[in-house]
């Protein structure tokens, strides 16, 4: 049996049994070293390694999800947490917008993760291409049954916040693609624009935006009236932003007021 473990970082095999068990509530050790193509060790060594960051529960023979407690998780373990009914509503929303034979740009998230997987749950699907520079993301999609997704991933350093390939390579490699979609996410959405946290990561939504013809902003409710230090793009350049119902109905107002496109899921 092939070892993951010694071709895909550890971390993305994990992100990969996270997504199975939130997708099935309960996975078996024999289940996920069936799927993973690596040792039933290896698994019970992962599972343990995420219990203990409270990101799943074990349980005898697997694991099954819910939350105690992430205070100690890391970032992205622990986004992948928050807002989860939400954020597969937003996602199936967003990958309403995806037609046949269309190029896209996915951006690394949690949220765009979520559109990731409603993607390869539509069958009726086909010819599209998927540029991403999310390492979760590219498996996510990369491993789908039926191959009706072609994956392309960006080069760059891997961030280990994200999961994700940033500058310089994946900012060279974005200059040379134009697409039909592109969808983003973001920490922050105010009247002021679309904001984030971390320098690497703006530059790399940035070349997104420039290299589509439409460009769409996935943000869960929390984010709507935040803002953070770097700003990703102005209110007028982004064309629709896809979020929750559970947004502040105030703030929805005034974005809406200063002429953002907003669909609610």
């Amino acid at each position: 049996m092939p070892e993951w473990s010694q071709t895909v970082p550890a971390a993305v095999r994990r992100e990969q049994i996270v997504s199975i068990i939130e997708r099935q509530g309960f996975a078996r050790v024999q289940e996920l070293s069936r799927a993973l193509s690596v040792s039933e060790v290896t698994v019970r060594s992962d599972l343990d390694l995420l219990a203990e960051e409270n990101i799943i529960q074990r349980v005898h023979g697997g694991a099954m999800s819910g939350i105690k407690s992430t205070a100690h998780s890391p970032d992205y373990e622990r986004a992948l947490t928050r807002a989860v009914t939400e954020k597969r509503r937003i996602g199936n929303a967003a990958a309403a917008l995806v037609e046949s034979e269309m190029a896209i740009l996915l951006d690394a998230g949690t949220t765009t993760l979520a559109l990731a997987r409603a993607l390869r749950a539509r069958e009726d699907l086909r010819g599209v291409v998927v540029f991403t520079n999310s390492l979760t993301i590219a498996l996510e999609l990369g491993v789908a049954e039926p191959h009706h997704i072609t994956v392309v991933v960006t080069g760059g350093t891997v961030s280990y916040k994200q999961r994700s390939l940033i500058d310089p390579l994946g900012d060279m490699f974005l200059g040379s693609v134009h697409s039909d979609l592109c969808f983003i996410g973001c920490n922050g959405v105010s009247t002021t624009g679309f904001t984030n946290s971390s320098l690497p990561e703006v530059t790399m939504k940035r070349r997104y935006l420039d290299s589509a013809a439409r460009r769409i902003v996935v943000a869960d409710s929390s984010k709507i009236g935040k803002s953070q230090m770097i700003q990703v793009a102005p209110l007028d350049r982004i064309d629709t932003l896809v979020t929750g119902v559970e947004a502040p109905p105030a703030e929805l107002e005034a974005l809406r007021e200063a002429g953002l496109t907003i669909e609610l899921a």
